[in-house]
């Protein structure tokens, strides 16, 4: 029996001990989402548009508390709000004066950053692939094991902080989100989970 051949099988015959568990390393992205209770930042969001050589630009905030609340803020040019707050998902347009909720549980998983709001593993939902670097970051692949809204979300790590997030709908259509003014793990008032609502406004949806 060669050397390799014996630490082969002794690594199989530890791994079948009854009540011996193997711990597997989680992967860099993992460790980096695990580590991350809040998160808040402002962002550039760029997006082609259609059939025209020009990028549409949006501007915001975000701010994460996980597991479950999160909000998305445009700023400009047109101002909107997105936020979970651990069981519903609300869209406020203020130019139109509705609110559009959905339940969380029914749309979960068509939440583009439903792997950074919640405390699933990342790889019970998608496989996680190495991209190399670019850009000065360090990047990873996340394609979706269903069918999702977007065929894969590219993910741009620097010093353990997630910096951008590019998410395809196809070989050219993709989101590209940039986050600055990155602040971690501290503390966010609650006031940023509620809807600042400007008068009244109509309702859509179930709560």
């Amino acid at each position: 029996m060669t050397v390799r051949h014996f630490f082969s099988g002794l690594w199989l015959s530890l791994a079948l001990l009854p009540g011996l568990v193997v711990a597997q390393t989680p992967h860099p992205l993992q460790q980096a989402i695990d580590q991350l209770v809040t998160f808040q930042a402002d962002f550039v969001q760029e997006q082609p548009e259609e059939h025209f050589f020009r990028v549409n630009r949006a501007f915001g905030e975000f701010y994460l508390a996980r597991p479950g609340m999160m909000r998305w803020n445009y700023t400009r040019p047109d101002p909107q709000q997105i936020l979970v707050d651990g069981r519903h998902l609300w869209v406020y347009e203020p130019e139109l004066a509705q609110v559009t909720v959905q339940r969380v549980t029914e749309i979960q998983g068509d939440i583009p950053l439903a792997w950074l709001l919640f405390d699933e593993p990342i790889e019970q939902t998608y496989r996680i692939i190495d991209a190399g670097q670019r850009d000065g970051l360090t990047w990873y692949n996340l394609r979706p094991r269903r069918a999702t809204f977007f065929q894969s979300i590219e993910v741009g790590l620097k010093d353990q902080q997630i910096h951008a997030v590019w998410m395809y709908q196809g070989a050219t259509e993709v989101t590209k989100v940039t986050f600055s003014n990155i602040q971690q793990n501290q503390p966010i008032a609650y006031e940023h989970f509620e809807l600042q609502l400007d008068g009244n406004v109509d309702y859509f949806g179930e709560f």
